[in-house]
């Protein structure tokens, strides 16, 4: 993304602008404290959407009544405004470049009503402008409804704040490194966004994400019928073999069916059966047999189910047992030491090693007690899985015996309905409609497609799997963008001065965590808040956000986030700002007011060490510009100044204002009055 910062300022209640202009490259603001400098980057942040109004206090605020920022896009420029604690933002596109080389013309009047915007409407316009097309980043919808979830925050510019500022407060500080990522909401948006705004990830690959959940959801609900539908054939399968075995019992004779073929395709057996003809043997003793072999069998399953009832309490009165053993066990209070003394003769007073023998009996007897009761944790295991096995096959034994007693029941009534009611050929024709009304039941459970539906489902899941590894291999491209990364902070790393336990320096930074830290020859994690002095601290935060912006500008045209990085106060690691307050820079004068700085370090190695931020600065964005064909933006706002830099530039054609004078600053107090007059 090519975009810069060409224009931040104010127009106060006289309606005069006041600005600060910046170009591509390093940008200095220098001077004193307390002149407006640290104004500058929450004047940008808070047209740039934010929702709190954070400008200091003072002079500024007491005289502004509107903000603006004017940025540099390809084609145009997109000039933003806002009065302070408003929740309506000016948003303009401006063609007419030439129109903004100057702004001796602006005042209140050329921001109108009608280019003023809700802030929420606001984000979703620069978000078209800074190509941000995602509008639903839930790759589960079906789970956010089923939780009761909020949609996620949509990505927006104001994830870029995270990249492109660096306050007084964070430039140089152990604990945090991004600006926001105090509100865990908001931490968490910019490391979710971040691949968004790489291009790794667009609204296709939620789609497909979305889409991939659905039927993967479907899928598992399928999963979940099957052993339902198993459950419904064995029951099925059951009264088939019931009917099948009372209409041989009435008609004397095999009905001919498959039991097996008639369970795979009902359709099949009841064309089969409707071509049947009812025949029974008149006189026929079959069910006199068939009572006689049921009965026997119900005796045999009655034992059978005796028994696994039995084996059932056994282990079940085991596994109380062990638990109140266990549980016993842990309760007792056993000693860590014992004295053991020799004995001895009362009458001789030689010494008697019978009581040291038997403490090194008790001692070996207990060791293997100890052994014994290590393993009762996986003796309870043990009974437990048995159990379970136990409990299944008592159930299964009860299901056999309820069957055989049915088909008894069945026998000895239809004996009855014989003898009473209904002729051998009635029945007959009424155990076939009950075999025909089972053989329908199955046909209908036939119709149920979940094998198919699954192999359905498989393949939409594979075609969505191959697309998303293809074009959206997100575990790959973070994984590669992490791998460059890493070769720039190793690149800027050594570039920059770091204690000498740090060197050479071996920073890693994750993507997925955002986590920053250095790994010793020996292996071992130095995390930041863990890297000693505030001069390693400010180094490893430059190191980072250069490889970071080095990184988006490889990216190029696929990233959305702007090359501009703000620096506030990077030098106060050196030279506390609150003590310049002079018309000149003066590390001398500064050191002597540092009551917390050592009286022995020498003040050129501060001076030096300024020097070379800037000037690795300078190179970062010429080396940059050379490679990529883009040039970042980096304005630092700071009161270092005069130094004489080694890349190639002098100081001064990097300085923007120098605010030194007794009325100098943001606002000139020169021709001010506090209330505009």
């Amino acid at each position: 993304m090519r975009a810069s910062i060409m224009y931040i300022g104010i127009i106060d209640n006289a309606n005069t602008a006041y600005h600060v202009e910046f170009s591509e490259g390093v940008n200095v603001i220098t001077g004193r404290s307390s002149t407006g400098k640290s104004a500058l980057i929450e004047i940008f942040d808070y047209c740039f959407g934010s929702s709190e109004f954070t400008v200091p206090v003072g002079v500024i605020t007491t005289a502004a009544q509107f903000y603006f920022t004017i940025m540099k896009m390809e084609a145009s420029l997109l000039v933003m405004g806002r009065a302070a604690d408003s929740e309506d933002v000016f948003l303009k596109e401006e063609f007419d470049v030439e129109n903004f080389v100057s702004l001796d013309w602006l005042g209140m009047g050329y921001f109108e009503s009608q280019y003023f915007h809700p802030l929420r409407q606001f984000k979703k316009r620069m978000n078209q402008f800074f190509s941000i097309k995602v509008t639903d980043i839930d790759e589960d919808i079906e789970a956010r409804a089923a939780y009761g979830k909020r949609r996620s925050a949509t990505p927006s510019i104001r994830s870029f704040a995270s990249f492109n500022l660096q306050h007084q407060n964070l430039v140089a500080n152990k604990h945090a490194i991004f600006y926001r990522f105090d509100q865990k909401e908001k931490r968490e948006q910019a490391i979710e966004h971040l691949k968004i705004f790489l291009g790794f990830a667009d609204q296709r690959y939620f789609s497909l994400m979305q889409l991939f959940n659905e039927l993967d959801a479907k899928r598992r609900r399928l999963k979940r019928e099957i052993p339902k539908k198993k459950d419904q054939e064995s029951i099925q399968r059951a009264k088939l073999e019931q009917v099948i075995f009372s209409y041989r019992a009435i008609t004397g004779k095999e009905f001919g069916l498959n039991l097996d073929a008639a369970i795979s395709s009902p359709a099949n057996a009841l064309n089969w059966l409707g071509a049947q003809k009812v025949k029974y043997v008149a006189g026929s003793n079959e069910h006199v047999k068939l009572l006689n072999q049921e009965e026997d069998r119900r005796t045999e399953l009655t034992s059978q189910l005796r028994k696994s009832q039995i084996a059932l309490t056994q282990v079940e009165s085991a596994g109380e047992f062990s638990k109140k053993y266990l549980e016993h066990n842990q309760a007792i209070a056993l000693p860590r030491t014992a004295n053991i003394k020799h004995a001895n003769c009362p009458f001789c007073e030689s010494e008697n090693n019978v009581v040291e023998s038997s403490a090194n009996q008790l001692t070996e007897a207990i060791g293997w007690l100890n052994s014994e009761l290590r393993r009762s944790s996986y003796r309870q295991l043990a009974l437990d899985e048995e159990l379970s096995v136990l409990k299944k096959q008592v159930a299964h034994d009860r299901a056999n015996l309820a069957s055989c007693s049915a088909k008894i029941r069945s026998l000895k009534k239809q004996t009855e309905n014989m003898g009473a009611l209904k002729n051998q050929y009635e029945l007959a024709v009424e155990a076939k409609l009950r075999i025909e009304a089972v053989l329908k039941e199955l046909l209908n459970q036939s119709k149920n497609t979940i094998d198919s539906d699954i192999k359905a489902l498989d393949i939409e899941i594979k075609k969505i799997t191959d697309e998303l590894k293809l074009n959206y291999d997100l575990t790959e491209k973070i994984k590669e963008a992490e791998g460059r990364i890493r070769t720039l902070l190793a690149l800027y790393g050594s570039r920059f001065d770091f204690e000498g336990s740090y060197k050479p320096i071996n920073l890693h930074f994750s993507l997925e965590s955002f986590d920053l830290w250095h790994v010793t020859p020996n292996n071992k994690e130095v995390f930041l808040r863990s890297m000693g002095s505030g001069a390693n601290w400010l180094a490893c935060h430059l190191v980072l956000f250069l490889s970071l912006h080095r990184y988006f500008c490889e990216v190029g045209a696929d990233c959305s986030i702007p090359p501009i990085l703000f620096l506030d106060q990077p030098s106060q690691v050196y030279f506390p700002t609150i003590l310049d307050n002079d018309s000149e820079f003066s590390p001398g004068e500064l050191v002597k007011r540092d009551a917390s700085r050592e009286k022995s370090k020498p003040v050129d190695e501060d001076i030096e060490a300024v020097t070379k931020l800037f000037d690795q600065l300078v190179v970062f964005c010429q080396e940059t510009k050379d490679e990529t064909g883009i040039c970042p933006q980096i304005i630092v706002t700071d009161h270092a100044d005069k130094l004489v830099l080694k890349s190639g530039v002098t100081f001064e054609s990097l300085v923007r204002k120098r605010w030194r004078e007794q009325h100098d600053g943001f606002i000139d107090m020169r021709g001010l009055t506090i209330d505009g007059r």
